[in-house]
């Protein structure tokens, strides 16, 4: 017994004299994880519309280098518009296109503080890229036929500009804005995630 519990205090101590320098040189977390989740909002024919909408949603973590910077990873599920075309491309008007992609976004994100708040900064822009790879697509005609297997997709990855922000309601929750383009942009303008997030 008295062996067990001077393991448990040799732990204590060793805990302490682990954190204590972190925590007199920062007062912040130097990593921080979350959940995420909202809707793609996509143009896919270039033509100034937003004609499509698709879920969201994956996980989140951070590591902060400063006191106004940090480091931001995604892992994604992300339901979107035409990041890649297919070989063969019917016209969107005639029919519906249903993509999934595995999208793993990288960021910088600064905090900037608009109101005045004890122990957290409310306001945060990103700018960063990501990558997408399509491992899932449905093809329907204007009759709703399935003619997904008379589609072609040869190149099913692709990399993304981003540029967002999230604006922090509490701590812990927030609500996120994030607009992508695709660096060779055929046949796709933009897409737009808007999205709720909530950090442990």
């Amino acid at each position: 017994m008295m062996n067990l519990r001077f393991q448990y205090i040799a732990i204590q101590i060793l805990f302490l004299v682990l954190t204590l320098p972190s925590l007199s040189q920062t007062n912040y977390k130097r990593f921080n994880a979350g959940v995420i989740a909202g809707l793609n909002f996509a143009e896919l024919e270039g033509k100034g519309r937003t004609d499509y909408y698709g879920i969201n949603a994956g996980l989140k973590g951070c590591f902060r280098f400063s006191k106004h910077t940090q480091l931001g990873l995604e892992m994604l599920y992300s339901r979107n518009g035409e990041y890649i075309l297919p070989a063969y491309y019917p016209p969107l008007e005639y029919g519906k296109i249903n993509l999934s992609h595995l999208e793993v976004p990288l960021y910088i994100e600064w905090l900037i503080g608009v109101f005045e708040r004890e122990n957290f900064y409310d306001w945060r822009i990103q700018l960063g890229g990501a990558y997408a790879s399509l491992f899932h697509y449905k093809v329907f005609d204007k009759d709703d036929r399935n003619v997904t297997d008379e589609i072609i997709y040869k190149d099913k990855t692709a990399v993304l500009l981003q540029a967002g922000t999230s604006y922090f309601i509490t701590k812990n929750i927030g609500i996120h804005f994030r607009s992508s383009l695709p660096v060779q942009a055929d046949g796709l303008s933009w897409t737009m995630a808007f999205r709720m997030e909530y950090m442990f």
